[in-house]
């Protein structure tokens, strides 16, 4: 394969450019790399039609803030780079940006795993080296570079001494520019004057005319303009609004009147109001497939969703059809549940038989026969026909097969091939089959191990806000430990459950199945029962041992 050859690139956008570099060499992008090596920077004040190269010290000529709101200067920044394809890495910074609402101070977050290879390096050759890299990732993300980053300098070399007192073993903040934040005299409003109408008629087919108005954003009004990183001025005309309407708009339903205060979205034509996280639209239709009754009742929980009741009289076709995709607050079918179909639900009821290859998702779920897949908070299942339950809390009256991950389950009759994976404890009536696992392992539990995940995320965050606080805010320390003191024993309730955890069979089982006890450190405890009664099992752990009971089976520790 021939060598890639170096390529010089005028730009304003660098992250497009190195995109199309990838491309025209078939390399991947993050093979790719660039040098910035020259920065024209462009002008634009109240006196100019147009931008124009400024060749003036920036600092010094516009060193007061008045003349830079009054003269309403903007910059822009072209941008010489080498596209490189990488060879050797002598630095690679690990590092989130931080962007307050307007971007007037974005702030970089180094993080310790930093790949920096100071030691071969004198500080002022190390300090030189970062600027550069930290210079590359502002003018990528459009950043300004060279200007107003006094703060961001003198921070850096601080780091840079900070790096060679081997201190760099938590996350650095640094400042890259020192914009002027907005003063707002009146926070911009979003309205969702649908939403209105749709509490007003009690109902949740929301019925709109043609130039109705759908929703309306009142602008903030600036008491003083601001300028943030990327050279604009931040007032009435400044496009990104964080209250403005965030979620698509469907422009063939849905068109715009804009003036200098507010901002209205209005119907294109009379029909229905859809709306999610991605889209809002207007259609003439309500489409619902196989649904036989939509019943216009509002949950008190939330007043934004449909509660929907689905009936199918002929037993030999599917309630909810195949690849059909539900979302609801309250869900009641009487019938059965398609392939390939997804129900999401607060409080779920399918009176008939899901799917092996169907989703459910809801908070609390009653299903009759399941053999799909249902995530949950609550599950009270008639019958598990080889299904999959992810929950808290499972009830299941009989079982022919199929898998549970739960922290507490309560089956009825248990015949064969049935795992349960649980963290707290499993409850049975009757096993009369053989092959059935019965297990106490948390870590088997993808819950679980999601909820620690999280909760370890949150702990290094507050160490990070620990870390502040020791420096400028000593008030607020007491109150961060506690915090990280209390999820820590949160993550260690989880870890230490298998020593509070029970298995019980309440009647004589009738063949061999499998008790697993498995610690925290993955040891585990393992007895095949044989055809007789138990009392409940648990573990007896000492100093010396840890013993399963009732059937006395220890690991020494």
């Amino acid at each position: 394969m021939s060598e890639i050859q170096n390529t010089i690139i005028k730009t304003k956008n660098i992250k497009n450019s190195m995109t199309t570099f990838a491309s025209d060499n078939f390399i991947p992008l993050n093979e790719c790399d660039f040098n910035i090596q020259n920065v024209a920077t462009y002008i634009k004040t109240s006196f100019d039609d147009d931008f124009r190269l400024f060749n003036e010290n920036i600092n010094e000529h516009y060193k007061d803030e008045k003349n830079l709101l009054n003269q309403r200067v903007e910059f822009q920044q072209l941008y010489t780079i080498v596209a490189i394809q990488t060879k050797e890495i002598e630095m690679k910074l690990n590092y989130t940006l931080e962007l307050d609402e307007h971007e007037c101070m974005p702030k970089l977050v180094l993080h310790p795993d930093s790949h920096i290879l100071y030691k071969t390096h004198k500080p002022i050759e190390t300090f030189k080296l970062l600027l550069k890299e930290i210079n590359k990732i502002k003018a990528k993300n459009g950043i300004l570079i060279n200007i107003y980053d006094e703060k961001m300098m003198k921070n850096l070399k601080a780091f840079t001494k900070y790096l060679y007192e081997g201190k760099f073993i938590k996350k650095i903040r640094i400042p890259l520019f020192e914009g002027i934040e907005p003063q707002i005299t009146r926070a911009g409003k979003l309205i969702l004057w649908f939403k209105h109408k749709e509490s007003e008629q009690k109902h949740q087919i929301i019925e709109v005319e043609k130039d109705e108005v759908l929703v309306e954003f009142k602008k903030p009004v600036y008491g003083k303009s601001g300028f943030n990183s990327h050279g604009k001025q931040i007032d009435k005309d400044y496009l990104h609004n964080a209250d403005d309407l965030q979620t698509p708009v469907d422009d063939k339903s849905i068109y715009i009147e804009e003036s200098d205060d507010k901002k209205l979205y209005k119907s294109r034509v009379k029909g229905f109001v859809h709306f999610s996280e991605t889209l809002l639209s207007i259609d003439n239709k309500v489409r619902m497939s196989k649904l036989s009754r939509v019943q216009d009742s509002l949950a008190k929980e939330e007043a934004n969703n449909i509660e929907v009741h689905i009936s199918q009289n002929d037993t030999t076709k599917d309630s909810i059809g195949e690849g059909v995709e539900l979302t609801s607050e309250t869900i009641h079918v009487n019938g059965h549940i398609g392939a390939n179909s997804i129900l999401e639900a607060v409080n779920m009821q399918i009176d008939g038989a899901t799917h092996k290859d169907s989703l459910q998702f809801a908070r609390v779920a009653k299903i009759n026969r399941h053999k799909g897949t249902l995530r949950c908070h609550d599950a009270k299942i008639a019958l598990l026909e080889g299904g999959i339950v992810h929950a808290t809390n499972v009830e299941i009256e009989a079982s022919l097969g199929g898998v549970i991950y739960a922290q507490n389950v309560k089956i009825g009759h248990v015949k064969s091939n049935l795992k349960v994976y649980a963290s707290e404890s499993i409850s049975i009536k009757l096993v009369s089959g053989e092959d059935n696992i019965f297990k106490i392992n948390y870590k088997n539990i993808p819950i679980l191990c999601s909820k620690i995940d999280l909760i370890n995320e949150d702990i290094e965050e507050l160490k990070f806000s620990l870390e502040e606080a020791n420096r400028h805010n000593k008030s607020e320390v007491e109150s961060i430990q506690d915090e990280i003191k209390k999820l820590k024993s949160e993550i260690q309730t989880i870890k230490d459950s298998a020593s509070r955890a029970t298995i019980t069979i309440e009647k004589p089982l009738k063949g061999l199945n499998n008790i697993i006890f498995v610690l925290d450190n993955d040891e585990e405890i393992v007895y095949k029962t044989d055809a007789q009664s138990y009392e409940p099992f648990y573990l007896e752990i000492s100093e010396e041992k840890i013993t399963l009971q009732p059937v006395k089976k220890s690991i020494f520790l």
